[in-house]
């Protein structure tokens, strides 16, 4: 870039000398063209095309529920303890991430339910179930039972994500050990 500005200021120069030196034709010939090609940069400034566009960093998160929880049927399980958000399109006090942009998603959740217990985590797209998984925990005792899925989903911009059990019954997760995670793929 600096070379190719000074260069256009020796042409401009040169061709100032020429045109106060007596060949104001040939100085006045260079003069338009550095005007012309001075024009040219402009443009491709201000069109975008001497330079791509920095790309927008994708958006990814991990979040974790902090405490053991119940949750009532139909309520979205809330992931408080955020570990990643980059983009910021996860909102941990509601428990939705927001696609920021149209593209591809890549999901991920995981549940342990305590003994005795369980838990159906769904993961729901605008309030429609796109996948499931299972931690029945009916063995009793200190038998623990962790479940997890992933999924890729083409999103469209504002479409909400969130985790939510399938039979909308009261769920039972552990804390620290429950997550809920995604990322843009493009």
């Amino acid at each position: 870039m600096k070379f190719t500005y000074s260069r256009g200021l020796l042409w401009l120069l040169f061709s100032i000398y020429a045109a106060v030196n007596g060949d104001c034709d040939k100085g006045i010939t260079l003069i338009k063209d550095q005007l012309k090609t001075l024009e040219k940069s402009v443009n491709m400034v201000t069109d975008g095309s001497c330079c791509s566009p920095k790309p927008k960093p994708p958006s990814a998160f991990h979040a974790e529920i902090r405490f053991n929880r119940m949750y009532k049927g139909g309520s979205v399980w809330v992931f408080d303890n955020v570990v990643t958000n980059l983009g910021n399109a996860y909102n941990p006090a509601t428990g939705k991430f927001t696609a920021p942009t149209k593209g591809v998603y890549l999901f991920n959740w995981y549940t342990l339910s305590d003994p005795d217990k369980m838990a159906h985590a769904g993961l729901y797209v605008n309030g429609k179930m796109k996948g499931r998984q299972a931690s029945n925990n009916g063995g009793g005792g200190s038998k623990w039972v962790t479940a997890g899925s992933s999924i890729v989903l083409a999103l469209n911009k504002g479409d909400l994500v969130y985790i939510m059990d399938v039979h909308r019954s009261t769920s039972t997760v552990r804390g620290s050990w429950t997550a809920f995670g995604g990322v843009q793929l493009s």
